[in-house]
C-alpha cells in the first residue's frame, strides 16, 4: 500500500475515515480529493493524464500517473488495500467499467462511483457498485430549486424528500413553532433555527425573527408549496 506523509490540514473539521483512493483527477475527482485532504484525509489520487495529476500533486496527499483499467498498475499502488475508492471517471465509459470491474476484482469493500448518465450509472449498478453518483443531475436539480429566491440552500436525500434553508416565513415569526400544526398545515416541519447566529434544535422556547434562519424538511412539493 502507498505510505503516506505530510500534514493534515489545519482550522477544518475533521473526517476521521481511513486514506481513500481517487481514481480520475478530473473536474469531480479534483474536486472531492482536495476537499478530503483540506478535512484531514489522506487521499491517493491517480489518474493516466500527467497534466492533472501536477496540476493537483501538491494539494494531496500522493498522486500517481497510471493506467486505472490496468490492474497491475492498481494492484502495485495497493489500490486493493484501501477500504474506500472514488471512481471518478465520466467522460469515457469504457474506462469507467473497467476501472470499476478491476476494483471490484481487487475486493474493495466501498466503491463510489461517478455517472455521467442513467445508463451509465445502470450498467454501474448491475456490476456490483456499492455507491453510484451522477453530480452534474444532482447539482442540476438543486439549481432548479434555489433558482426561484425563495430558499438559500436546497439537499434532496430522496426521490421525493429534502430539506431547505429559508428566513422564516411572517407567521412563525415571534409565536413558539408548532411542528404538529406546521406538518398538519403544509406537510413540512422545522428540524434546526439559526437564532442570534447558533444553530440549534426548534424547542418550545424557541422564538424566531425575519432575520433567522430555519432548516425545513418534507417533500419536495410540499416544500416548494412552503417557500
Amino acid at each position: 500500500m502507498v505510505r503516506f506523509f505530510g500534514p493534515s490540514a489545519k482550522n477544518r473539521a475533521k473526517i476521521n475515515i481511513p486514506p481513500v483512493a481517487v481514481l480520475g483527477l478530473g473536474r469531480f475527482g479534483s474536486s472531492l480529493a482536495k476537499e478530503l485532504t483540506a478535512h484531514g484525509v489522506e487521499v491517493l489520487g491517480v489518474d493516466a493524464d500527467a497534466r492533472l495529476v501536477e496540476q493537483c500533486k501538491s494539494e494531496l496527499t500522493d498522486a500517481a500517473v497510471a493506467d486505472t483499467t490496468d490492474m497491475d498498475a492498481l494492484q502495485q499502488l495497493g489500490i486493493g488495500d484501501f477500504d474506500r475508492v472514488v471512481l471518478g471517471i465520466g467522460s469515457s465509459l469504457e474506462s469507467s467499467i473497467l476501472t470499476a470491474s478491476a476494483l471490484l476484482e481487487l475486493g474493495v469493500p466501498d466503491v463510489w462511483a461517478k455517472a455521467d448518465s442513467k445508463a451509465h450509472a445502470r450498467i454501474l449498478t448491475q456490476i456490483g457498485v456499492h455507491h453510484v453518483v451522477r453530480p452534474e443531475r444532482d447539482t442540476g436539480r438543486r439549481v432548479a430549486h434555489l433558482l426561484g429566491g425563495r430558499f438559500q440552500d436546497f439537499a434532496e436525500f430522496d426521490e421525493d424528500f429534502g430539506m431547505i434553508k429559508m428566513h422564516p416565513p411572517a407567521f412563525l415569526q415571534g409565536g413558539p413553532v408548532d411542528n404538529e400544526a406546521l406538518s398538519a398545515r403544509a406537510g413540512v416541519w422545522v428540524v434546526q433555527a439559526r437564532v442570534n447566529g447558533d444553530w440549534q434544535p426548534i424547542t418550545s422556547d424557541t422564538r424566531l425573527s425575519s432575520e433567522d434562519l430555519i432548516i425545513v424538511a418534507g417533500e419536495l412539493s410540499a416544500l416548494e408549496k412552503f417557500g
